[in-house]
């Protein structure tokens, strides 16, 4: 396939792109920088200088694919800044569906959400795809570009949503992860809130990436949402004894209102950490639709023994 792809230099983006290669596909991948001109260069990828702004580029480009995999976005979650966020992916979305659709009939967007924001199961089960989207979600814009997305759905263009698990890691990246093992470092100490029993939804990069290009190969046969899960079972205190274990501090509980303090997980990881906004996502839809199997290992073990524990080495380096 030729798969045109937003994201290509960044955390998903980048493994989505090897694998692609590895498979042999032709890639296209947005690039913002030299820097990230000559990191895709490297992996087989033509790069496109560009951004999410530069929406004739990014019609060009979808027009040419037969896939477009868009998995930018900017999460500058200060101020006004989340909105106009939103705002702009909304465009680009539009670009993107505009370029597919002068450019054959059926031709497949495939676009990254995520699976915050969802009213939990009352019985602690998991919720798939149709899960209510709650009111009080902090970060409910992000609901406006999900659904102007799928409303482009049939219009000449298949859209599909792939709704990301809160905690992506691996290869000791992501963005959630290392922030929550560097405030512990500083604290010297590892939170979680309450009993620490809440389920997270977690997610290996590798097994993300394989996903979208299980998703991108079965354009012709589905579409819709699908929850992008690898596992619902590891517990926020699970995760903390792990990043204790790692940094070789103490694991402490704490409340709501002390962990959302600065000096503490901050309001950001304790909305990601704790018991409101926590649901457990299936992956049944994309296992049996897709045949998509995870395999990456499991959260807390890459973080107290696995890609982790090179990202400790370098905070201890600094301190």
């Amino acid at each position: 396939m030729h798969l045109f792809i937003t994201g290509a230099t960044g955390y998903i983006g980048s493994v989505c792109v090897e694998k692609a290669i590895a498979e042999g596909h032709t890639v296209h991948g947005l690039s913002r920088t030299e820097a990230g001109d000559a990191k895709l260069t490297a992996l087989g990828v033509i790069p496109i200088r560009g951004d999410l702004t530069t929406f004739s580029l990014l019609a060009q480009e979808s027009a040419k694919a037969d896939v477009v995999l868009h998995c930018a976005f900017n999460h500058d979650f200060s101020g006004g800044a989340f909105e106009e966020n939103v705002r702009i992916d909304c465009e680009a979305i539009n670009a993107l569906a505009d370029g597919l659709k002068g450019s054959g009939s059926g031709k497949h967007l495939i676009v990254s959400s995520a699976c915050g924001g969802r009213v939990p199961d009352p019985d602690g089960g998991e919720v798939d795809e149709t899960a209510a989207e709650d009111a009080n979600f902090p970060l409910k814009a992000r609901r406006v570009s999900d659904a102007h997305a799928m409303a482009k759905d049939g219009d000449g263009v298949k859209v599909s949503l792939l709704h990301i698990a809160p905690l992506v890691y691996g290869r000791a990246g992501s963005a959630f992860v290392p922030m929550l093992i560097a405030r512990a470092h500083a604290a010297r100490e590892a939170l979680y809130i309450g009993d620490g029993s809440q389920k997270m939804t977690t997610l290996h990069v590798d097994d993300a990436a394989t996903l979208y290009l299980a998703l991108a190969k079965h354009s012709a046969s589905t579409g819709g949402a699908f929850n992008a899960s690898g596992s619902t079972t590891n517990t926020a205190k699970e995760v903390a004894e792990a990043v204790g274990t790692l940094l070789h501090v103490p694991v402490r509980s704490v409340t709501l209102e002390e962990a959302v303090k600065e000096e503490n997980l901050g309001p950001l990881l304790s909305m990601v950490m704790g018991t409101q906004y926590v649901c457990r996502a299936s992956s049944k839809k994309a296992r049996e639709e897709l045949g998509w199997k995870p395999t990456g290992v499991d959260l807390p073990t890459d973080v107290a023994h696995g890609s982790y524990t090179k990202y400790a080495a370098k905070l201890a380096q600094n301190v």
